[in-house]
C-alpha cells in the first residue's frame, strides 16, 4: 500500500550550508531524527526538525 506524503505529511530537517537555508525531506520520523543527529555530529548548523502536513481544504459553495 502506497502512502501519499502530501496527504499524510512528511518531516524535514532545516539546516544551513554555505550561508543558505536548505531542507532535507524524510517520509518517516525515525529517518529524519537519524539525519539530524548525523548532521549535528558533523557540525552542520541545524535549525530544527519540522513536520509538514497539508491543511484540509475548505469546501465552498458557489451560488449562481
Amino acid at each position: 500500500m502506497k502512502v501519499d506524503p502530501l496527504k499524510t505529511g512528511f518531516y524535514y530537517v532545516e539546516y544551513e550550508y554555505m550561508d543558505k537555508i536548505n531542507r532535507a525531506v524524510y517520509f518517516n520520523l525515525e529517518s529524519a531524527q537519524e539525519a539530524l543527529i548525523k548532521m549535528m555530529k558533523r557540525n552542520v548548523k541545524c535549525n530544527g526538525l519540522h513536520h509538514w502536513k497539508q491543511k484540509p481544504e475548505i469546501m465552498s459553495i458557489k451560488k449562481s
